[in-house]
């Protein structure tokens, strides 16, 4: 279950890194539509952090606990 979260999370994350990478190209810097999909770009690439960090942090505890 936990890694299907992650999956999960992660493809969100993806899509959220790509769809708003794409929209900053489109849209005029200093608009309010550009500072929202900057917004959302900063979300996207922190939510992918986390899920990188975790799943770090899940495998070296398993690692260290002789794992499954």
């Amino acid at each position: 279950m936990g890694s299907q979260i992650g999956r999960l999370a992660l493809g969100w994350a993806a899509f959220l890194v790509l769809a708003s990478g794409v929209l900053l190209l489109t849209l005029t810097p200093g608009t309010p539509q550009f500072v929202v999909t900057l917004f959302t770009l900063c979300l996207g690439l922190l939510l992918g952090l986390v899920v990188v960090v975790g799943v770090v942090l899940t495998r070296r505890r398993e690692k260290r606990e002789g794992g499954s």
